[in-house]
C-alpha cells in the first residue's frame, strides 16, 4: 500500500461495504453503515468511504476513489445460507466482485462477520446455522502457528452477533483457520496470499476500541 494513500494527498482510504435495509413504509431499499466505523478507523488515521451495492464494476470505485483496502462489514444473510431470510442479492453480487478484484490485485481485504462468511463462500467454503451466538460474548482459542498470536491473548473473549458459523470442515481450502470458538467453529482466518483476512467478531461495537483490535486492524489493512 502506498504510504501516502491512493489519492496522492496523504490520506489512507478504506472502502466499506454496506448492509441493505428495507423500509416498507417508505418503499425504500437503503444501503446502511454503522456510525461507529468512522471513529474506529479515524483513530487509526484512515478515512472510510461507504460503497454503494449497486455498482457491479468495483474497479470503477477502487481506482476512482484511490482505495487502499476494503472492509466487508456485517448485516444481511449471505444468499444460499441454510435458513437465510434477510438476504440482499445486490449486495452478494457486489461483494463477490469486490472479493475477486481484491484477490486479483492483492489488495488488503478484511471481512467482518457476514463479510468473513461471504469470503469463505466465494472461495468454495460453506456455512451452517448456529444458536447462542447472537448478542453474547464468548472465548476463542488462537490456533498454533497463527501470525497474530502476538496480538491476541489466548484464550480471548470476543463479542458475538451472528447465527451463522463456519464449521472447520466447511472452511475453503485456500483459507487457514487462526482462531476457533468453544464449539470448534472458525472465528478468524487468513488467505494463502496473506492479504485477505476474516474475523467473526465486531471491533466497531467495542467502545472504546480495544487495543488488540486496533493493532489487528492496523496490521491486516496495512495502516
Amino acid at each position: 500500500m502506498p504510504a501516502d494513500g491512493g489519492g496522492g494527498d496523504g490520506l489512507i482510504r478504506l472502502g466499506l461495504s454496506q448492509r441493505v435495509d428495507v423500509l416498507d413504509e417508505r418503499d425504500e431499499r437503503r444501503d446502511c453503515l454503522d456510525q461507529r466505523w468512522q471513529p474506529l478507523f479515524a483513530g487509526l488515521g484512515a478515512m472510510i468511504i461507504p460503497l454503494p451495492n449497486l455498482d457491479t464494476v468495483p474497479e470503477n470505485l477502487v481506482d476512482g476513489l484511490g482505495l487502499n483496502g476494503i472492509v466487508l462489514t456485517g448485516g444481511n444473510d449471505v444468499g444460499g445460507t441454510p435458513g437465510a431470510t434477510n438476504v440482499a442479492p445486490e449486495r452478494d453480487k457486489f461483494e463477490h466482485a469486490l472479493i475477486t478484484l481484491c484477490l486479483q490485485r492483492s489488495l488488503p481485504l478484511l471481512g467482518i462477520c457476514r463479510g468473513m462468511q461471504m469470503i469463505n463462500m466465494v472461495l468454495g467454503g460453506g456455512l451452517a446455522r448456529t444458536t447462542g451466538h447472537a448478542g453474547v460474548s464468548h472465548d476463542i482459542s488462537v490456533q498454533d502457528g497463527s501470525p497474530w498470536s502476538n496480538l491476541w491473548p489466548n484464550p480471548w473473549r470476543v463479542n458475538s452477533y451472528h447465527d451463522v458459523c463456519i464449521p472447520m470442515r466447511s472452511l475453503a481450502p485456500s483459507l487457514q483457520c487462526l482462531a476457533r470458538s468453544e464449539a470448534g467453529d472458525v472465528e478468524a482466518f487468513i488467505h494463502e496470499n496473506g492479504k485477505c483476512h476474516g474475523i467473526m467478531w465486531h471491533p466497531e461495537r467495542e467502545m472504546p476500541p480495544r487495543v488488540e483490535d486496533l493493532n489487528y486492524l492496523a496490521t491486516v489493512l496495512e495502516l
